[in-house]
């Protein structure tokens, strides 16, 4: 499965260097947020008990953590959604530019802000969790974090594609999830791992440096490391995006979206095969 993943993978980079406008939509959605999640720092530090350490009994926090969470989703959702589009009609032979992108994700903003409602009630719901039950907690909310980017991997594209509205779009994503396996949950998981290994890289330039001992050699490292980071954060994202619509074309539609092949398509998807003793 592992091979399977890999040519996923180079069939979304061939995507992505076809049409390279399709980053435009990571970066503007990474600089937005970081503009979002620095006008809410001061309040938050301020109002929720961080700067004291004291956060469990401040209600102010989960609400402040609430909003950060809905808005930077919001922000991220609704630029996933330009991304998808305009793969899309890359795949079915289109040049869209950022503008087609933007435009579909106006007209499904409703459904954007209701689906970035739905993320942040389940993320702080996890956030409770991690934080009263100890390393329990932590474990039982990884894992279900885990398990939720899992079954809404498609979510997005059911939304805007299919004309769902948000529960319907789960429920729908459900019986897609539930009738099929395989690499299309490999597959995700081995980008994901792909460039975390690929992000570790960035930590040596800084391990380097600091065995300089110079100041100005370490802070130019960090600097090259963040903006390697950063650069590695909207490539990931963008295949990530680009993937999904492909995994979600055929899964809808039967047919194989250019310019993957359909062996490798169908590998994504082979039948959920039961097992235990009573398997045949």
């Amino acid at each position: 499965m592992w091979s399977n993943s890999m040519e996923l993978l180079k069939a979304s980079w061939a995507v992505l260097r076809k049409e390279k406008s399709l980053v435009i939509f990571p970066i503007v959605s990474g600089i937005l947020s970081i503009v979002l999640i620095a006008a809410l720092i001061v309040p938050v530090y301020f109002l929720t008990g961080i700067k004291d350490g004291n956060v469990r009994n401040n209600p102010l926090f989960y609400v402040f953590f609430f909003i950060f969470y809905f808005v930077t989703s919001f922000v991220v959702f609704f630029f996933n959604t330009g991304l998808i589009a305009c793969t899309q009609e890359v795949m079915r032979g289109g040049d869209p530019d950022f503008s087609y992108g933007f435009n579909i994700a106006m007209q499904n903003v409703g459904k954007i802000a209701g689906w970035a409602l739905v993320n942040a009630t389940v993320g702080v719901i996890l956030r409770i969790i991690r934080e009263r039950l100890g390393i329990f907690g932590v474990i039982i909310a990884g894992l279900a974090g885990l398990a939720w980017n899992l079954i809404t991997f498609f979510v997005i594209p059911v939304l805007i594609f299919q004309g769902y509205g948000v529960i319907d779009a789960v429920k729908e994503y459900a019986k897609i999830f539930r009738r099929t396996w395989g690499e299309n949950v490999v597959a995700r998981f081995s980008l994901g791992l792909i460039f975390l290994l690929l992000g570790i890289v960035g930590v040596v330039p800084i391990a380097l440096a600091f065995l300089t001992g110079s100041g100005p050699v370490i802070i130019g490292a960090i600097g090259i490391a963040l903006a390697y980071w950063a650069v590695l954060a909207v490539v990931s994202t963008s295949l990530t995006g680009i993937l999904s619509t492909a995994l979600y074309d055929y899964a809808v539609t039967g047919q194989v979206p250019a310019p993957y092949d359909a062996q490798m398509i169908a590998a994504a998807f082979r039948p959920k095969q039961r097992r235990g003793m009573f398997s045949r």
